[in-house]
């Protein structure tokens, strides 16, 4: 029979306390003291648990709750379970881990596990395009007899029917759901083409299943085209839509992952060329003056790219100098020569000259390098003319701007209002000595020249945000000497210009080009209404009497052209988002 012991606290015991019972008492108070152990591990063990609950697989779906799968929109089927367990164990991990497309941001994996897994699991048809299919697909790889092929074809139908309905129609309404639809058939299709053998069986394969299933031509373009206007509504998908945009590119002059050479890397065109030419696959090269205030480029946008050996900077501290760009364009399949001297200096001998040099040194050097086959200068608007408002006529190739070489390099004093002639003449002089030098010398690369208007949009960098050439920080600050002088201009969203830039340096068709990219007629009174908008607690200068718009005309089909055939974009972004874009932004500190 069990005894039970019954432990009662005696002070100052008036007879002499038996062995036996120190001996219990003793092994009473050590089991307490080990009880309080385990409960004080467990308590903290708990805790641990409980901060570290975000980087487990399962808490990082929806919001970290505690049961995810209460947003399932159907109960599953056992091989369902099976196939939702292994896309969350195995496909996600095994992604993050060994394919570029998801390995492009920090903790990557959560971000996916949230906002790839944690959407997919409250929709039924993304349920089974994303999930099912992406399991099944892992699976058939390692084992193609596993029975899964009709399986994965009939979830393939599914996402397609389902895709084709999200885009019918004029005008589809574009969200997360149908973004994220779109990427799922993208990803299968790109899936097919490295699990499928035989030197046709993947074209054969996929028209196949196409015909199978019933997609025009037409509706994948209408696909593409969602994604590349619509990827920033999926913020932690942005990283992997350059394979969605070369899902869409035509063929290239270079091979994806050849290197390009930027120069001027921490500018704001240059840095967006850097990033749109890396989202599509290339590696990029830029040059910098001091790698110390370029560090930003790589610590704040391109860590992953240069991590990965994709992007780098060197250094080349005078681009004036003979040679300067020999080490620079080592292996190098592409050239892009953005960079200039933006002092706005009104002496024209301490920029027309170092100009011009930069541009022969930079083309001597890719001259040299047999592997160069493309080359691309961003010049201006002003190389061609002066957008003034008494200016009238049409631009065309052959235009120069021979009224600011001729007010530049007048005789001194050099007031501070002649910079702006300065800088024009610079670009007058810098592109005349390129197509010079291209005609002299019959290079074996393909020369192209972008000519950007007043450039606008999102800032990479603070000082984009604030520099001199920012218009809308110029409304902002009301620098009424630079903002009342051009009361109109033609203004270009930078992401355009980028892709511009982009098209020279890829798309074999463009040969000899100069390409006009001024973008739209405007009017400081277009912009204003939306400032005030976009910041009502802020006071802006009042609009003007009058609306008034430049006369200047140029064709600018071709640029418009190559948005269309690079981006499925319809004409320049329109001036609103422009601007949304510029100030809606972190670089933007001016409230």
């Amino acid at each position: 029979m069990p005894r039970n012991f019954q432990f009662v606290t005696v002070s100052n015991p008036t007879e002499p306390v038996p062995s036996h019972v120190r001996s219990l008492t003793h092994s009473h108070a050590v089991r307490q003291r080990h009880a309080k152990e385990r409960r004080l591990r467990m308590q903290k063990h708990q805790e641990d648990m409980s901060r570290n609950a975000e980087r487990t697989s399962l808490n990082k779906l929806l919001g970290y709750g505690r049961d995810p799968f209460d947003a399932l929109p159907k109960q599953l089927l056992s091989h369902e379970n099976f196939l939702l367990d292994h896309y969350v164990r195995v496909v996600v991990p095994y992604n993050v881990k060994t394919c570029r497309l998801f390995n492009q941001m920090n903790d990557h994996e959560a971000k996916v596990m949230r906002d790839w897994v944690g959407l997919a699991i409250t929709d039924s048809d993304l349920l089974c395009s994303i999930i099912f299919l992406g399991a099944c697909r892992h699976i058939l790889i390692s084992n193609p007899k596993s029975g899964l092929t009709q399986v994965a074809l009939q979830y393939k139908y599914n996402g397609l029917k389902a895709l084709r309905h999200a885009v019918s129609g004029a005008s589809p309404i574009v969200s997360a759901l149908t973004i994220a639809k779109a990427c799922a058939m993208a990803l299968d299709e790109s899936s097919l083409q490295f699990r499928i053998s035989g030197p046709n069986g993947c074209r054969e394969c996929r028209h196949r299943e196409y015909d199978q299933q019933h997609i025009s031509v037409q509706a994948i373009h209408k696909i593409i085209s969602i994604l590349l206007v619509s990827v920033s509504m999926f913020p932690s998908l942005s990283n992997i839509s350059w394979f969605f945009i070369t899902m869409s590119s035509p063929p290239t002059a270079i091979p994806t992952g050849s290197w390009v050479l930027i120069t001027g890397a921490t500018g704001f065109v240059a840095s967006h060329v850097t990033r749109q030419l890396l989202q599509r696959g290339y590696k990029v090269r830029g040059t910098v003056r001091d790698q110390a205030k370029a560090q930003w480029l790589i610590d704040d946008h391109f860590k992953s790219y240069a991590d990965s050996g994709s992007y780098e900077l060197v250094t080349v501290p005078d681009l004036s100098a003979a040679g300067a760009f020999d080490e620079a364009v080592k292996s190098v399949s592409a050239v892009a020569h953005i960079a200039s001297v933006l002092d706005f200096d009104p002496n024209p001998n301490n920029v027309v000259p170092q100009t011009v040099a930069g541009v022969t040194s930079v083309l001597e050097s890719a001259s040299k390098e047999s592997s160069v086959t493309r080359f691309v200068f961003t010049s201006s608007i002003v190389a061609a003319v002066f957008p003034t408002a008494d200016q009238d006529g049409v631009v065309d190739r052959n235009s120069w701007n021979e009224f600011a070489v001729k007010e530049a390099w007048a005789p001194p004093p050099y007031e501070p209002s002649r910079a702006m002639l300065v800088y024009a003449a610079s670009k007058v002089a810098a592109e005349q000595a390129l197509w010079k030098y291209v005609d002299e010398n019959k290079p074996q690369f393909v020369t192209n020249v972008v000519s950007p208007s007043g450039i606008l949009g999102e800032p990479l960098h603070e000082r984009h945000a604030t520099s001199y050439g920012n218009w809308i920080y110029s409304l902002f600050t009301e620098k009424r000497e630079m903002i009342d002088t051009f009361q109109t201009a033609f203004f270009v969203d930078v992401q355009d210009v980028a892709l511009i830039h982009v098209a020279a340096l890829l798309d074999p068709e463009v040969k000899d080009a100069r390409l006009q990219t001024w973008g739209h007629k405007a009017h400081w009174n277009d912009f204003l209404p939306i400032l005030r908008e976009l910041r009502p607690q802020r006071k802006f200068i009042p609009e003007y009497p009058e609306t008034f718009y430049l006369k200047l005309s140029t064709d600018q089909s071709e640029s418009v052209a190559l948005l269309k055939k690079w981006a499925g974009q319809d004409g320049w972004k329109p001036l609103r988002q422009i601007i949304t874009e510029a100030i809606n932004n972190p670089c933007w500190k001016t409230e």
